[in-house]
This record gives structure tokens, C-alpha cells and sequence, in this order.
């Protein structure tokens, strides 16, 4: 299935019915009241997030959905039947934005939160709505309330604790395979990864944790050059990004070089971004002579003026992965809220029986 994180569709409710004029018509009835009923109600616009959806797909190729009208009151005291709502199935972590005013209107966070979106408009009033004692015989209707509508923009922002960042070819997607359940395309060659991946780290009962892995960036990603802009919105929702740094780059480039133009283009896209807790992450050291390894090392952390946390790692030959995973973890953990269940058997005043 193709991944598709981002769509624009028009969304419209439903407008509600016009009431109606109608008098009783009847046999030896000559003087019968009014009876036009009321309009019923247009249908509205509801967003669910699904957690069995993964991508916006649906959204592609379909942009426009519309919730049916209300119909229009009748005679005999009948009211208009009310319009269908409409529910729009997204993936959790979906951020909806209105296009013209640039407004969020709505962002599901949680699995199966259902969320009203465009109300329908409300049913105009026949003239029974208008009989009073003094107006025996009224003509007024209304009509319908139009429903609302909205160009929105739909944007998906995986929900993961920890987010991989770093240049092409850095190792990213080989770590998220060695360390997760996600089978990402490795290759030898810059931008294999075209769309973010998932994998959950499973450390042991009750202790695991989601890795977003994004395509690589590169200098000039702000202003659009190459593809990890396009997804650093997924890593917007991570408790903390790590920092992958190939030591031993194949084209001979400067890693300090490279780490500092990420780290430029990342302050540069959302300086809320750069804020997060970011550890740095010395991949490759498999490349690196053992005699060499310490030196260089700390030749990068110096040049670098790095003052976080530093782990050296090999993803090919899992060197150092375990403690990069639990030293994760410890940081995952203390940022969850635990809330505590209640127990019923103590949940009563000192004084009730």
C-alpha cells in the first residue's frame, strides 16, 4: 500500500430542510388549522480515528464528501426525515487544518475518539411552529439552515516515542531493523528510505517502545531540498531523537560537518523540534580500526562541542545496541504518566457503613 501522510478534501454538512405551509383539508371541516410540518436537520460531518488505519490513502484520489440534506417538511403534521450524518475514518495521529484560516480544528490523539467536525444545519419551521391564539391561521415557513462546510488539510504525525534523524546512508533504517520488528529496504545508496517507518522495541514484559524512523536529510531541507522535510512533522510527537552519525562516511565527508547541518536544518524547521532531548548516536564503528576507534570518537565529540549523552554503536554487528536500548527505555519510562487504578474496597468515606 502506498503511504500517503498528507491530503487536502472538501468536507460539506448537510442543509437542513425547509418547513412547509399546509392547512387541513378535510370533509365537513371547512376551517382546519394549519399543519406543515418542520425540516429536518442536515447531516453532519464526524471524524474517527481508526487504529487500523496507517495512512491517508483513502483521501488521495476521493477529495470531496458531502453529508445528505435534510428534507423538507409536508403536510399532515409530517416533519422532514434528517439527513445522514457521514464518518470519516483517519489514522490515529491525524491533525486536521483548515486551509483558509490556517486553523486547527481538530487532532485525534486517541484510538477511536470520535469527534464532530461540520454540524448540519437546522430544519426551517412550518406554519404549525407559527399558531398562536391570536394567529389562527399562519402562512410564515422558514427556510432550511445551510450546513457548514471547509476545505481542510489532513495531516498524519506517527505517534512514536523515539525518532531517528541524521543524514542518508547513516545507518537509520539498519538500526530500526536490528532493534525492532520493522523490515525497512536497506540498500547502498542515499535515500532508500522514501516514507517513515515504525518498529516497537520490545525490551520485556511491560518495557517497549515505538522508533519513527524518517528519509535522511540533507543541507537545505528547510527551503525543501530533498525528502526528510517532508516528514519532520513525524517526529514532532517523539519524547526524544537520536542523533545517527556515520563515523566512517564512504565519500570521506566530514561527520561534524554533516551532524551540523542537520542540526542547522532542524532549528531551522521548528525550533520546538530542536528543543526536544536529543542524544547522539556514533554509528559504523565496525569501519573503524580498534586502535583507532577511541581516538575518533572523541575527536568528533570535541569538534562537535557535544555536551549530551554519547553511545557508540555498530547497527550491522548489534555493538552496543542493548545499552542504547535500555538507557531508551529509562528515558521512555520516566516521562509516563502512570495514573493509578482505584481500588473500590477503600474508595468510600471513613464514616459509611
Amino acid at each position: 500500500m502506498k503511504f500517503v501522510d498528507e491530503a487536502v478534501i472538501d468536507i460539506a454538512a448537510g442543509h437542513g430542510g425547509a418547513g412547509c405551509v399546509s392547512f387541513r383539508r378535510e370533509k365537513f371541516i371547512p376551517f382546519g388549522g394549519p399543519n406543515g410540518g418542520d425540516g429536518g436537520r442536515g447531516g453532519s460531518v464526524w471524524m474517527v480515528a481508526d487504529p487500523n488505519i496507517n495512512t491517508l490513502i483513502d483521501y488521495r484520489y476521493t477529495r470531496r464528501f458531502e453529508a445528505k440534506n435534510g428534507e423538507p417538511g409536508r403536510g399532515s403534521d409530517q416533519f422532514g426525515a434528517a439527513g445522514d450524518d457521514i464518518v470519516l475514518r483517519v489514522p490515529v495521529g491525524t491533525v486536521v487544518t483548515d486551509v483558509d484560516t490556517g486553523e486547527q480544528v481538530v487532532e485525534l490523539l486517541v484510538p477511536h475518539e470520535q469527534v464532530l467536525v461540520l454540524k448540519g444545519g437546522d430544519g426551517g419551521f412550518g406554519n404549525l411552529h407559527f399558531k398562536t391564539s391570536t394567529n389562527r391561521a399562519p402562512r410564515q415557513k422558514t427556510p432550511g439552515w445551510p450546513g457548514e462546510a471547509k476545505k481542510v488539510r489532513l495531516e498524519l504525525r506517527v505517534l512514536a516515542d523515539v525518532g531517528l534523524l541524521g543524514m542518508p546512508n547513516a545507518g537509520k533504517s539498519t538500526l530500526i531493523a536490528a532493534v525492532s520488528n520493522a523490515r525497512p529496504k536497506i540498500a547502498d545508496y542515499p535515500f532508500t528510505t522514501l516514507h517513515p517507518n515504525l518498529g516497537v522495541v520490545r525490551l520485556g514484559p511491560e518495557r517497549s517502545f515505538v522508533i519513527a524512523d524518517i528519509p535522511g536529510l540533507i543541507e537545505g531541507a528547510a527551503e525543501g531540498a530533498g525528502l526528510g522535510h517532508q516528514f519532520l512533522r513525524h517526529l514532532q510527537r517523539t519524547r526524544l531523537l537520536l542523533h545517527i552519525v556515520d563515523l566512517a562516511p564512504f565519500d570521506d565527508a566530514d561527520p561534524v560537518k554533516q551532524a551540523r547541518a542537520i542540526v542547522a536544518e532542524l532549528k531551522k524547521y521548528d525550533p520546538k523540534l530542536h528543543a526536544k532531548p536529543r542524544w547522539l548516536v556514533l554509528n559504523k564503528l565496525d569501519m573503524v580500526p580498534d586502535d583507532d576507534r577511541a581516538t575518533r570518537v572523541s575527536e568528533f565529540v570535541r569538534r562537535f562541542r557535544w555536551k549530551g549523552p554519547v553511545f557508540e554503536i555498530s547497527a550491522l554487528t548489534r555493538e552496543g545496541l542493548q545499552p542504547l536500548m535500555d538507557a531508551i527505555w529509562q528515558h521512555v519510562a520516566a516521562g509516563q504518566v502512570k495514573v493509578a487504578e482505584a481500588d473500590l474496597r477503600f474508595d468510600r468515606d471513613e464514616g459509611a457503613p
